[in-house]
């Protein structure tokens, strides 16, 4: 069965546009507590504990900003590569010359929302002011608003796309559904939409349940070399999430490293920033695939936005 896009092409005739990008998030006051919704990697505390909160849990996320996201750009610019960082707004605010340096060492921002919550919880006000003082502390700290939107757990509300291009935001990372670039159009406005890689990233190792460093290496590995191939002739990208606090750790850096070695050891692949793949695309097949919102399907029908709102 043939596909229905025709091919697009990379600059400089790459097979493959990759982004390891990074999401560096600080956790709402729930985390580590009975009941939170913030993932956790060890059991949680029980509701009749004296103690409220798990220290343990609280202390492994703070590894990111005080260990990982340094190794992580160590490793960055020792290989060259320039690549996005999604951060929580309040991340910005609270780390500022660590952005600072990540935009002086060529990387762009993006964001999330403001904290580590989800969207889908969240009322359009709410969404939307969270958001904006995202996008001020941003601009404030480097000096040039985010143009890239990805939801915290890859998780955006019904409002969420309406909601970024009315802030400003051109490019969005949330649908799982594609390899290649599209046109996305909102209410007279568009996106261009790029999927990210939600199995691909190092959360999926963190659970017990999930896959070894190693394990994941391999799929990283996989996932290339099928896109490598294929992109002799259809050109995509692979682009997926590196948490400072679960991928900066010594044990787990190390497979980031070999996974950057391992790709640059091919001729034809073009390390990028989301934003350039983005802006590419724009300027080069803009009008080559245009959807409308809401563009996905439920149960085999064309869905309504109203179908992403709470069941009756």
């Amino acid at each position: 069965m043939k596909r229905k896009r025709s091919p697009i092409k990379w600059p400089d005739g790459a097979r493959i546009a990759i982004t390891p990008c990074v999401a560096f998030e600080t956790w709402p006051e729930e985390l580590g507590a009975p009941g939170s919704l913030q993932q956790e990697n060890r059991r949680p505390q029980p509701t009749n504990a004296v103690t409220k909160k798990n220290l343990a849990t609280i202390t492994d996320r703070e590894f990111g900003e005080r260990v990982g996201v340094f190794r992580m750009l160590e490793i960055f610019q020792k290989e060259g590569i320039q690549t996005t960082f999604f951060p929580t707004g309040i991340t910005v605010e609270n780390y500022p010359d660590v952005f600072k340096e990540i935009v002086a060492q060529g990387h762009e921002i993006g964001t999330e929302t403001w904290i580590h919550d989800y969207s889908y919880m969240k009322k359009r006000d709410k969404e939307k002011k969270d958001l904006q003082k995202t996008v001020k502390i941003v601009q404030e700290t480097v000096g040039k608003p985010p143009k890239g939107y990805l939801s915290t757990g890859v998780s955006p509300s019904a409002d969420t796309p309406e909601i970024i291009t009315e802030l400003g935001y051109t490019y969005w990372m949330d649908p799982q559904h594609e390899e290649t670039p599209y046109t996305l159009k909102i209410k007279g406005t568009e996106l261009t939409v790029l999927s990210y890689f939600q199995d691909l990233n190092d959360y999926s190792t963190f659970q017990r349940a999930g896959r070894t460093p190693r394990e994941l290496l391999q799929q990283w590995k996989d996932c290339f070399d099928c896109l490598y191939e294929e992109g002799a002739k259809d050109p995509k990208f692979l682009i997926w999430g590196n948490h400072p606090f679960i991928g900066g750790r010594p044990y787990r850096a190390p497979m980031l490293r070999e996974f950057i070695r391992y790709a640059k050891g091919h001729s034809k692949v073009w390390f990028a920033r989301s934003g350039d793949i983005a802006k590419w695309y724009r300027e080069n097949y803009r009008n080559a695939h245009v959807e409308e919102w809401p563009n996905f399907t439920i149960a085999g029908r064309r869905a309504r936005k109203a179908d992403l709102f709470k069941l009756k």
